[in-house]
């Protein structure tokens, strides 16, 4: 009775220390950065690992636990090959608060997988943004749950806002109407903008004797 009796204590406290502890009051901590290497081919050295921001479609989660979504109109690879490393900061993508929705947490399922019917399976990717370190918010539970069936075939990262993101979100709360990114002081080491091609000079090579 005894043996019995220590058994079940022992399974009990074996099943509850498996509980994810989202689950208990759904607070989440945003992973820290993890650099993943690629795989080298025969001899060749791997290229610099480059860190993705932004996919294709982007949630962002509020300080209040409220869900935002937006989707790229523009893949933001544009500097793909120029020896961009995993600690470049995210590129400017031209986000508008017009592009940024806010989805009910009671709609949540239904919102993602309505958004996923019409894609392929490689095109299914989603990024999730936090504005703060630790977040609470049962609508960030609900999201994880419908990224963790496989039967979605859903890629996806756990990250901080940009400061883009987060400069855009704030327009859309407050209701601006005139949101002009040209007269936003954008911090460099934060947001990457591409080179302005029109004050690059270029010196055509000499072909013979002049």
């Amino acid at each position: 009775m005894i043996l019995k009796t220590i058994t079940i204590i022992c399974l009990t406290l074996i099943f509850g220390c498996h509980q994810p502890a989202s689950k208990v009051d759904n607070v989440f901590i945003v992973p820290a950065d993890s650099m993943l290497l690629p795989k080298m081919t025969g001899n060749q050295p791997p290229p610099p690992p480059v860190k993705e921001y932004y996919f294709p479609s982007n949630f962002i989660i509020d300080p209040g636990g409220h869900i935002y979504f937006y989707q790229q109109r523009i893949k933001s690879g544009w500097l793909c090959g120029t020896g961009m490393e995993w600690n470049t900061p995210p590129s400017f993508i031209d986000l508008q608060p017009k592009d940024i929705v806010e989805v009910p947490a009671e709609n949540l399922e239904d919102f993602i997988k309505f958004n996923i019917q019409y894609l392929d399976n490689s095109d299914r990717q989603f990024a999730v943004a936090s504005v703060t370190d630790t977040i609470a918010s049962s609508g960030l539970a609900k999201i994880f749950l419908v990224f963790g069936d496989k039967a979605n075939h859903i890629s996806w990262t756990f990250r901080r806002t940009t400061q883009e993101e987060n400069v855009v979100l704030q327009y859309k709360k407050s209701k601006e109407k005139d949101y002009h990114s040209d007269e936003i002081k954008w911090d460099s080491t934060k947001t990457l903008f591409p080179p302005n091609m029109e004050n690059i000079n270029f010196t055509p090579p000499k072909i013979g004797k002049e």
